[in-house]
Formats: structure tokens, C-alpha cells, sequence
């Protein structure tokens, strides 16, 4: 009985292993920030391009270095792009009156992370780019959503980005390798330039994560990303 006790007592001092909670890309993102109206999403990408002519010709217009001979030509195109758009139903003066305080709303959902995760321990699947150190190891890096980001496809945006940072001898064998990370998270913001295949990149994370566990979660193969560190490395 009294040996009995005496290991209850030990398995009571033993931490018990908290699994992080899963989440999804989408989770990251700060909800409230996320939640505007945005009137530039309804339109076709012709619209959209019609609507940056209209944009472009019309500053072009309000510059006096347009000579009295490109005047009218300019001002025919510019009725021409305004009258798509109308038959389109598209509201042009509306749209470009609201277009600088769109772009600010855009950027700040970009931008912010969720904050009910900061200080979280969380476990989410995404693609490491590891970053090497001077001595050949990666003990940081970053994990984005999709395959190929920063390289051959646009950086996600800074809340779809976690700058991460290892506890353990986990090595990445490969640019991209598919994994997934147990960890604490951090709403903070980072800020980092690494030469990553193509060359410079910015890399702006709104999330840090002190990562506690790595496994490999199986995925397709891309060959144009399928090499070694050492082929292709990554420095600070």
C-alpha cells in the first residue's frame, strides 16, 4: 500500500502533456478586422481593370503637360472605359471615392492576427521554409499555407504567415517539407529578409511560435520544389 501511494504520488508530479488545440489557416486571421464591406470584391477582373484605366486616365488628364493633341484622344478613351462600366452597372465615381479607405481596411485585415490565439497552444499543418544559420542548422523558419509561397507564388499575407522557432533537433530535410507544428503561440509581428531560391525576400509574420513538436504530415511532391537544403539554402 505505502508503494502504492508512493508512485501515485510521483505519476502526480509528472506534467501532463497539454495537445494544442487544431486550427486552420483561416482561424489566424482577426475576425473583427476581416469583417467590412468590401465593394471591389463584386467586380469581374475586366471590371477591375477597367475601373484602374479609368483611374489612370483621369489623373493623367488633371496634369498640365498633356498637350492640346493627346488631350482628345485621351478623353475619348477615357469616356469609353467610363461607358463599360455604366452599361456594366458599376458605380465608377462611387468606387474610386472609397478606394483609398478600402485599401486601408484591406491592409489592416492582411495585417492583424486573430487575438483569442495569442498565448495558445495550437497544432496546425502547413509547408516550412526553413531558415539556415552560420553554422548549417535551421532552429527557425517560417510555415505558410501553400506550396511554393515566397518563391515562385506571392507571400501570403502577415496574419497567414507564423515565423517558428524549434525546441528540438528536428531538422528539415527540404524547402517546403509538409509538417505539423505543436506549439505556443505569439501575436507578434516579425520582420525578416532571406535569399529563398529566386532571391530577396520579405518576410512579414504576424505570429511567432515557440514549437514544442514536429511531424511530418504526408502530401503531394512537387519536383520543382522537391530539393535539399543544401541545393538551395536559405540565409539570414
Amino acid at each position: 500500500m505505502r508503494l502504492f501511494l508512493i508512485i501515485l504520488t510521483i505519476i502526480s508530479l509528472v506534467p501532463i502533456a497539454q495537445a494544442g488545440t487544431r486550427v486552420d489557416w483561416d482561424a489566424l486571421r482577426d475576425p473583427k478586422a476581416s469583417q467590412f464591406e468590401d465593394p471591389f470584391a463584386a467586380l469581374s477582373l475586366r471590371e477591375l481593370r477597367s475601373l484602374g484605366t479609368v483611374l489612370r486616365l483621369r489623373q493623367r488628364l488633371s496634369k498640365s503637360d498633356v498637350s492640346a493633341e493627346t488631350r482628345p484622344q485621351i478623353e475619348q478613351r477615357l469616356e469609353n472605359e467610363e461607358a463599360k462600366l455604366a452599361v456594366s452597372g458599376v458605380d465608377t465615381d462611387g468606387l474610386l471615392a472609397q478606394r483609398q479607405a478600402i485599401a486601408r481596411k484591406r491592409a489592416k485585415a492582411a495585417l492583424a492576427g486573430n487575438p483569442a490565439l495569442a498565448d495558445r497552444d495550437v497544432e496546425i499543418t502547413g509547408y516550412v521554409i526553413p531558415v539556415l544559420e552560420e553554422d548549417g542548422s535551421a532552429r527557425s523558419g517560417y510555415l505558410v499555407p501553400e506550396y511554393g509561397m515566397c518563391s515562385h507564388m506571392p507571400a501570403p499575407d502577415p496574419n497567414q504567415m507564423i515565423r517558428y522557432h524549434l525546441n528540438s533537433d528536428w531538422q528539415a530535410d527540404k524547402i517546403y517539407q509538409r509538417v505539423v507544428l505543436s506549439g505556443r503561440l505569439g501575436l507578434e509581428l516579425t520582420r525578416q529578409t532571406i535569399n529563398l531560391l529566386d532571391g530577396e525576400v520579405d518576410m512579414i509574420a504576424a505570429f511567432e511560435m515557440e514549437v514544442s513538436s514536429v511531424r511530418a504530415h504526408k502530401g503531394p511532391v512537387n519536383p520543382n520544389f522537391d530539393r535539399t537544403l543544401q541545393s538551395y539554402p536559405v540565409h539570414q
